[in-house]
């Protein structure tokens, strides 16, 4: 394949300075134009001496002409009815047309010659708009305006000194200049230009192939297509291209042979922004090879927006040392389009990236100072595993300028990339990859069907904004959903997931994927995106953070309970994976403080203990945090505990005793602690206490045991009961007391849950 392109690529170039030389040589030789016959339209020619005058009555002419050259020192005037007219001339005679003096024209001048037409130097050509073409235009054609200039006849002349038909030059080595808002167009096989063009606020093209098609405005051109390629057909400017205010074109297309055509730019092309009216460069290689080499400047720099600079072929070779700009001195940088077929590499300064890859990064940093640079990779029908971006060394820059890569397979990062102010714009509906980190200020990720992994651990991302298929970013700076190169937000058909040490939504997250559709993990979370921050139509979202404290919610509920003590690990755990319905996940414990309400009983008043005598308080209650989790003292996982006093014993006497809590079980991810209370006794016995007769204790004293009277009872999430109210005046400081328990008395096993049965209430274990 590169020896295919070694060999093709070369061989144009080659065959055109001997080809040049030979039209120089007999051209020379005969000058002066003539043999005219007016064919179509109104108009007349005469000669006087060096001069020769082509009076236009009509508003288009059409003459043929035996030669059609000049000398230097010789000229040719055109005098015409307006801007907006036309003078077609063709050349019949089997000479090219080699014009040394000068040709003027207040109007539009076509010069159609199939034998070779070339601007020796020193010529000097001023005219409205100039088209010089070696395709042929027919005389009918041209008066009812059809401009499609195509195939051309082979002389006697070409015939004795060409060994290769590979159709005769246009080539420029003077100076042609169109009026304001004019055209100058060379139209050949091989276009060539080593001269000057200069067409203000107008149009300047080369255009190389067999067949042409030209669109004309009032007195200016609106269009070019190259519609049919030539065999090594070759659109090439080594001198000066100017076009400020309007576009520059050079493009080339083969027939049947890949690769076979060139565009070619070693000299200097300017279409600078002028008057509000931005500049275009289009170097065009259909099926072909553009080489771009020297300065192509569709800068600003009195103002305005930069241009566009469009380089685009099968193939696209960056010199080392092209000069490439569409900086803007007071407006909106321009953009350079690099577009390939097959695959678009940006290299290491090395042997393969110099020799085969599409510019070097040194060359891209370079550019990127000034310029906005896309570069896209298509993949041709029958060629499906081609359209890929490769970088393959590092691309830093420190403006904000903008680097867009898109890719119909894949775009691979191979090596660095560093803009701490500038943007990165990615494309594709394959996979995109990354060996090396990505440092820059923002992100842009585009492709329904795109896959994103984008999970170097050194990524230094600031503003993130997508629309693709899936999307995985890992982050170790502060990492922000926002708008980027015109998208807002992330919206993907699969699953979404965004590492970062901390992560704000300053616009919605969305997704369509089903099951955990979005997973956003960081130390802190901080939602500026409003209640529809998190969108999953068809799944769920999971949040993860440090601490409920440190985030910022911005109206997002989850509607349901948080995990507690579960840190983000890669992916979901067990217990956040068999949890179902969107969740905030937090690394921090949640903390539960139970406590026993202070009692009073008559004495001799049977006292059962149970749920109702406890208090819960949470250290993080949802309803302090917008109720972005469901946590609160009424709803929460179940705990286990037992409530126990002496007090509650039968036939205790009158007196202050201890209510004792114990928490003998609770849920993965909460630190429970408890505080006791009292239970007093009071009012007088109902009958005289008869002390009891005077007991001799034996040798060996005994033990007396209290048996203390342990209720269950369960902490219920669902259904709750506010009975026995009671302050909680002594709460741990910090803790959220509840002016009444929020607990469930439960009263029998099939409506509590607790599934214990109806006779271990009056046990020894209590359940909370």
């Amino acid at each position: 394949m590169f020896k295919t392109l070694r060999a093709s690529t070369a061989s144009p170039a080659l065959r055109l300075s001997s080809a040049t030389l030979l039209v120089l040589a007999c051209a020379h030789a005969h000058a002066e134009p003539t043999g005219a016959r007016v064919v179509a339209g109104s108009g007349s020619v005469t000669s006087a001496g060096a001069n020769t005058t082509i009076q236009q009555n009509s508003g288009r002419l059409a003459i043929d002409w035996n030669s059609f050259s000049t000398r230097p020192g010789e000229s040719v005037t055109f005098n015409q009815p307006g801007a907006n007219a036309i003078a077609l001339n063709r050349v019949v005679g089997p000479r090219p047309s080699a014009l040394f003096g000068k040709l003027d024209a207040n109007g539009q001048v076509f010069i159609v010659n199939p034998n070779g037409v070339i601007f020796g130097p020193g010529a000097q050509v001023n005219v409205g708009g100039l088209l010089a073409s070696t395709l042929d235009l027919s005389a009918n054609d041209f008066m009812s305006g059809h401009y499609t200039f195509a195939g051309g006849r082979r002389s006697d002349w070409r015939s004795r000194h060409h060994d290769h038909d590979d159709g005769a030059p246009v080539v420029n080595l003077g100076t042609i200049t169109s009026a304001p808002g004019g055209y100058v167009a060379l139209i050949g096989a091989r276009a060539i230009n080593t001269g000057t063009i200069d067409s203000p606020g107008g149009f300047a093209a080369l255009a190389a192939g067999e067949r042409v098609a030209v669109t004309l405005g009032d007195h200016s051109m609106i269009g070019l297509s190259v519609e049919r390629g030539a065999l090594n057909a070759l659109a090439a400017n080594h001198g000066l291209i100017q076009a400020d205010g309007g576009q520059a074109w050079l493009a080339a297309s083969a027939e049947d042979a890949l690769f076979a055509n060139v565009v070619n730019n070693t000299g200097i092309i300017r279409a600078r922004s002028a008057v509000n009216q931005n500049g275009v460069i289009r170097l065009v290689a259909d099926t072909g090879v553009v080489q771009v080499g020297g300065t192509l400047d569709a800068s600003a720099p009195n103002g305005g927006k930069g241009g566009v600079i469009e380089t685009s072929g099968t193939q696209v070779r960056v010199a080392p040392d092209a000069q490439v700009t569409t900086a803007a001195a007071s407006g909106q940088t321009g953009t350079w389009r690099i577009a390939s077929d097959f695959a678009a590499l940006v290299g290491a300064d090395d042997a393969f990236g110099q020799r085969f890859g599409t510019i070097q990064s040194a060359t891209l940093s370079r550019v990127l100072e000034s310029t906005n640079v896309s570069i896209s990779a298509a993949s041709p029908s029958g060629f499906e595993p081609f359209g890929f971006v490769l970088i393959d060394g590092p691309v830093a820059w420190r403006s904000a300028n903008t680097l867009s890569l898109a890719a119909q397979s894949a775009i691979r990062l191979d090596a660095p990339i560093s803009a701490p102010r500038g943007t990165l714009s990615m494309t594709t509906a394959g996979t995109a990859t990354q060996r090396a980190p990505i440092e820059v200020a923002n992100v842009a990720l585009q492709g329904g069907a795109g896959v994103y992994q984008l999970t170097n651990a050194g990524n230094r991302i600031g503003t993130l904004a997508a629309s693709a298929g899936t999307i995985s970013v890992v982050d170790s700076a502060p990492l922000t959903i926002g708008s980027v190169a015109g998208l807002t937000g992330v919206s993907a058909s699969g699953a979404v997931t965004l590492t970062a040490p901390s992560l704000t939504l300053a616009a919605p997250v969305a997704s369509r994927a089903g099951g955990t559709a979005i997973t956003l993990a960081a130390a802190t979370f901080i939602n500026r995106a409003g209640a529809q921050a998190l969108l999953t139509p068809n799944g769920r979202w999971l949040v993860y953070s440090d601490a409920p404290d440190t985030d910022a919610f911005g109206g997002l509920q989850s509607g349901n309970l948080a995990l507690w003590g579960d840190a983000y690990t890669g992916g979901a755990d067990a217990r956040a994976a068999t949890s179902p319905g969107s969740r905030f996940a937090f690394n921090a414990l949640q903390q539960v403080t139970l406590t026993a309400i202070n009692i009073d009983v008559p004495f001799e008043t049977p006292r059962i203990l149970g749920p109702n005598d406890v208090t819960i308080a949470l250290r993080y209650n949802g309803a302090n945090y917008g109720n972005a989790f469901a946590d609160s003292p009424a709803i929460h996982e179940p705990f286990v505990f037992t409530v126990t006093s002496t007090g509650a014993a039968p036939g205790a006497a009158i007196g202050t005793y201890a209510i004792t809590i114990t928490a003998t079980g609770g849920p993965t991810g909460y630190k429970i602690t408890t505080q006791g209370g009292t239970l007093r006794i009071a009012g007088a016995p109902t009958q005289p206490v008869v002390p009891p007769p005077p007991v001799t204790p034996p040798e060996t004293p005994q033990t007396v045991v209290t048996t203390v009277a342990t209720l269950p009872g369960i902490l219920d999430s669902v259904r709750t009961d506010a009975a026995n109210p009671a302050p909680l005046s002594d709460a741990t400081p910090g803790l959220q007391p509840e002016s009444a328990p929020l607990v469930q008395q439960r009263t029998d096993s099939s409506s509590d849950g607790s599934h214990l049965p109806d006779d271990a209430w009056p046990g020894h274990v209590c359940h909370m």
